[in-house]
């Protein structure tokens, strides 16, 4: 019989709000994590829904979900911070209240963490986008990755990366939400150096974990093997900004309002928060930067290069135009502190955004992704998508043009040995 305290403890913190249709799916991702010392806080900000009854009734079941059900709203950097705080050793991964993790992953990044002696790791999470509507198709995809075994990567050169493309969503950003998991020692040392000894400094609780955490060790390992998914559904904070319905308007001013008294920082003009990835990406990297003692090195970027960037994201950008309005005129901001109006002007009368306006596919298709319509598969759910991830990227893993060869070879030899044999006479049996 395995021993639990032979083995470090590794939390799963889930900091949730009104995900009463999909909790159940996240916590049955975590209930079948078979890690002999594991547990999971679920953290909820005053859900209207029943969720706070689902996760109970879940927890009859399993005894190692923790639930804390506040009677006094947080917002969202303070519901992750309060979660965060409940974990006192060993490693730590948190997930949104519609994510999950796969199969036998927590044995995966114990042992990946135990064989390279590192404090940090991350990997490309796999996707499901549950429907827009009742009843409506999803989608489910994994990307498509060769599994090269487990890299090291030298946290400088990811940081000066960042500099470069502005772009903190890339597969190497081993930010401890959905995608990464950190020892509580490093969680700490951030902490430490903050006035009000909190982890998270900035609105958001994805990116800036990633830079931030980067920046106190040397490097940290990388696995290509999806160890989580992330789902995406009408309440994901991301999709309520994008939209323009009166709910999501609702939700995204109570984000806002939240953070009022949290600008960028003060080199982006003391800005409100914006969703804007380059400028996000740039926030992180300054606030972490200024952290008292924090180790993380990374060369001075150009505000110009930041400027730019922002338009090449906004020409991709599905953002209603009164969304818009908002983030131009905080790029604006940035630009006057940085003596850029020339340059903001010329390209707002440059950019053209490339506006898809036809609607999304559904069912298989492989593009740097491998895609399905879960439906058709019988995946309803992020809990019938973790199930199915490990086959998949193993499939795709194994599959090759020798692997196509072999099949057309053994269907062939199946169906020629069905067509050849003897006839024999059946065996006399005694009276």
């Amino acid at each position: 019989m395995i021993e639990k305290m032979e083995y470090p403890l590794f939390t799963v913190i889930i900091p949730q709000k009104n995900r009463e249709e999909f909790i159940a799916h996240t916590l049955k991702t975590c209930m079948i994590q078979d890690y002999p010392n594991f547990e999971i806080i679920v953290s909820d900000d005053c859900s209207e829904d029943n969720s706070v009854g689902v996760i109970k009734e879940l927890a009859k079941i399993d005894s190692r979900i923790k639930l804390f059900a506040h009677q006094k709203h947080l917002g969202m950097r303070e519901n992750f911070e309060f979660a965060l705080h409940q974990v006192k050793s060993g490693y730590v991964i948190s997930l949104g209240g519609d994510d999950g993790l796969v199969p036998g992953s927590i044995w995966k990044m114990y042992n990946i963490l135990t064989f390279t002696k590192k404090e940090l790791l991350t990997w490309p999470h796999a996707r499901f986008s549950y429907p827009i509507k009742k009843n409506g198709n999803n989608i489910f995809y994994i990307k498509r990755k060769k599994n090269k075994g487990v890299k090291i990567i030298d946290s400088t050169h990811f940081l000066n990366k960042l500099t470069e493309n502005f772009l903190y969503q890339i597969d190497e950003c081993p930010m401890i939400y959905i995608k990464g998991v950190a020892s509580i020692e490093i969680i700490n040392k951030v902490k430490s150096r903050t006035p009000d000894n909190c982890f998270y400094s900035c609105p958001t609780p994805d990116g800036f974990s990633g830079i931030v955490l980067a920046g106190e060790v040397e490097n940290y390992a990388y696995t290509n093997e999806p160890l989580s998914i992330g789902g995406n559904s009408i309440k994901s904070q991301g999709a309520n900004y994008r939209r323009t319905d009166k709910n999501s308007k609702i939700e995204a001013l109570q984000f806002f309002n939240d953070n009022i008294q949290r600008t960028m920082h003060k080199d982006l003009a003391s800005q409100p928060y914006s969703p804007l990835e380059p400028l996000m990406t740039a926030d992180y990297l300054l606030t972490a930067r200024d952290l008292p003692g924090w180790p993380g090195k990374f060369k001075p970027f150009s505000f110009e290069a930041l400027i730019r960037a922002s338009f090449r994201f906004l020409e991709k950008s599905n953002y209603e135009n009164e969304v818009l309005i908002r983030e131009l005129k905080i790029i604006r901001n940035i630009a006057i502190q940085h003596e850029l109006v020339d340059l903001f002007e010329k390209l707002m009368k440059s950019t053209k955004r490339k506006v898809i306006r036809a609607e999304n596919v559904y069912g298989f298709a492989i593009t740097n992704s491998i895609r399905f319509d879960g439906k058709e598969l019988g995946i309803e759910n992020i809990y019938d998508a973790s199930l199915a991830t490990n086959f998949v990227y193993n499939f795709y893993n194994k599959f090759s043009i020798k692997m196509l060869v072999n099949l057309i070879k053994n269907t062939y030899k199946i169906i020629r040995r069905t067509k050849r044999y003897d006839i024999e006479q059946l065996p006399q049996i005694d009276n």
